[in-house]
């Protein structure tokens, strides 16, 4: 499956997910807001078991028991600040919104109530009036870290007016790291049947990588919206310069918003260089769903078609169909780790019916994923993954010295990834990735290492 970088993942979306995450702990500790008074009816519902069900994050839990008492104790703000922020993380925000807007009206200095009414009122849509909130709360000089969660929201509002209005974005990262690997040859111990030139085993190095992105986001009519992405990407070797590479991607897309879902079709080309010369064009289509089943959980469905032609190999021209589908949940308590999983298939079709292209190209995939993400802080967070992918192709091999077998490649990852928002605008990763590839024809095993320190600015 050929996978396009993700370009747009920017600092800026990244502090609102690690603030999104990490809400719940910071609001607990009411730094902003003086002791709310307790009601002397507050045993009458039972109040501890209210607030043992809310500090260990039981937030739908205690929204449920509130529920139950909440005509006869509506405009207690201690009991409306719980119920509010209850409802908001249940999925409840209208019935959040509420709640917290009487806990101003008793309360009007408490930022740290404001704020999770601007998170109900940012759920909500309601963007004019979250802006208003988020303000007013950076007008005391919050801590650092209610600080960062109003900035994170703020700048995802300005995304989501995109909606509405032109916006532009993007970055520019730079990176260095090792190796083990760069030509993803195999091991000289490895190859019993044929011996290959030295040049072609494996051979490790260090590297020094330029990516940068620019996206335009136009609406064209309530709910419709034209993306457009240019984005480059670059790879310098120190020593084995011939597998320098050169990516270039343009994509023009159109989204459509409708309730939970975001529908979204549109085109790529794309065209990668190896050693200065092209090496490989990409042109193709990508129709997507996504669904949010909640605030936390959403479903993403993703078809692709796409024609791969390479200049130099003839042979491995083909025909590219992808259908992959996803998961990602976001679980409360301590870390808020989120899960992320796809399943993939795919078919290759080799453009050319010659034997050696129907041995090395023509194949069905199939691959899976699974990853988790951690969030230590606002600004601090980890990720981890692994992905298995298995090709069956579809001819046996031309090479006598195969036995006309018919070759079968295990494809496997393992990443993990510790991401650092030292800035607003700034991200500093630390990234190791294993891969290794088995395969039944010995000359394509391999396994490689890589270790990589990516700075990322976004704009």
């Amino acid at each position: 499956m050929i996978q396009i970088h993700g370009f747009f993942y920017s600092n800026r979306c990244f502090v609102l997910l690690l603030c999104i995450l990490t809400t719940s702990t910071l609001f607990q500790s009411n730094a902003l807001a003086e002791p709310l008074a307790k009601s002397s009816s507050q045993d009458a519902y039972n109040y501890k078991h209210l607030q043992a069900l809310f500090n260990s994050y039981k937030r739908k839990q205690s929204y449920d028991y509130a529920s139950q008492y909440l005509s006869e104790q509506e405009g207690n703000p201690e009991f409306d600040y719980i119920y509010g922020v209850s409802a908001i993380d249940a999925g409840y925000a209208s019935n959040g919104v509420f709640a917290l807007e009487r806990v101003l009206l008793a309360y009007p200095e408490d930022h740290v109530a404001r704020l999770e009414l601007a998170r109900g009122y940012f759920i909500l849509e309601e963007y004019s009036r979250a802006r208003q909130e988020f303000e007013a709360v950076l007008e005391v000089k919050p801590p650092e870290t209610v600080k960062d969660t109003t900035l994170a929201y703020l700048d995802q509002i300005r995304l989501r007016e995109a909606r509405y209005r032109t916006t532009s974005s993007g970055f520019i990262e730079l990176a260095t790291g090792t190796d083990s690997n760069v030509n993803s040859g195999p091991d000289n111990d490895d190859l019993l049947i044929i011996n290959l030139d030295e040049r072609s085993l494996g051979q490790d190095d260090t590297f020094s990588e330029l990516a940068a992105a620019w996206q335009i986001t136009s609406p064209v009519a309530p709910g419709w919206v034209i993306n457009s992405s240019l984005t480059g990407a670059f790879r310098f070797n120190h020593d084995l310069d011939e597998f320098n590479t050169a990516t270039g991607t343009l994509q023009l897309g159109m989204a459509r918003l409708y309730k939970q879902s975001r529908y979204k079709a549109g085109l790529l080309y794309q065209q990668f260089n190896l050693d200065g010369n092209d090496y490989r064009t990409l042109a193709g289509l990508n129709l997507e769903w996504n669904y949010s089943l909640s605030q936390k959980s959403r479903f993403i469905t993703i078809l692709q078609y796409a024609t791969l032609e390479y200049q130099d190999i003839p042979l491995n021209d083909s025909d590219l169909s992808t259908l992959s589908l996803g998961f990602n949940h976001t679980f409360s308590g301590p870390l808020s780790p989120m899960l992320f999983t796809s399943l993939n298939f795919s078919n290759e079709s080799a453009d050319s019916n010659d034997p050696g292209a129907l041995d090395n190209t023509e194949r069905d995939i199939l691959g899976i994923q699974l990853g988790t993400a951690l969030t230590f802080t606002s600004k601090l967070a980890l990720q981890i993954s692994a992905s298995y992918q298995n090709s069956e192709y579809a001819g046996a091999q031309v090479f006598a010295a195969f036995n006309n077998a018919i070759r079968e490649d295990d494809y496997t990852t393992a990443d993990i990834n510790l991401l650092w928002v030292f800035r607003r605008d700034w991200r500093l990763d630390t990234k190791f990735t294993y891969l290794d590839n088995s395969s039944n024809i010995e000359i394509y095993n391999y396994d490689r290492n890589i270790f990589r320190l990516n700075l990322n600015y976004s704009f």
